[in-house]
């Protein structure tokens, strides 16, 4: 399978964060309304080792908080 991600915690973003103030104008174009953390990757991590992926097969799952669908 295949994962991808658009905007999530960082260095990078800390710095920017540092320079604008926060990191909200990075989540403002994202539709959950925030960028991700590294528990957002880790439960979706979590959901392919499970059980309830045992169907789940060579899907490319966007983990972006909506940011691709919004782009639609």
């Amino acid at each position: 399978g295949d994962w991808s991600s658009d905007v999530c915690s960082s260095d990078l973003t800390e710095r920017i964060a540092a320079l604008h103030g926060d990191t909200a104008i990075l989540g403002a174009g994202i539709p959950a309304g925030r960028i991700g953390d590294a528990g957002d990757f880790g439960r979706f991590v979590a959901f392919l080792c499970s059980n309830a992926a045992g169907y789940v097969t060579g899907a490319a799952i966007p983990v972006d908080g909506g940011a691709d669908a919004a782009l639609l």
